[in-house]
């Protein structure tokens, strides 16, 4: 792992360019807005912030999942 913690990663995802275009990233924040509201949680905050690596492109799905994995266990504090 080249991050010693998921902030580290997070942020330095964030400095990357879109990888997808327009249209993909509209498609992708429609279903994660849907699939947020019907679970009853917010559009904002820290999970919200974590959905938009992955909208915008920033991670792609494999990365994404290892990302919220390295997260939410014990080291990725």
């Amino acid at each position: 792992m080249k991050y010693k913690t998921a902030q580290a990663w997070k942020e330095a995802a964030m400095q990357r360019s879109q990888s997808i275009g327009d249209a993909e990233v509209s498609r992708r924040e429609q279903q994660a807005r849907k699939h947020v509201l019907q679970e009853g949680k917010s559009l904002h905050g820290e999970v919200w912030e974590d959905y938009m690596l992955y909208i915008m492109g920033k991670m792609d799905i494999k990365e994404y999942q290892a990302y919220l994995l390295f997260k939410h266990s014990r080291g990725g504090e």
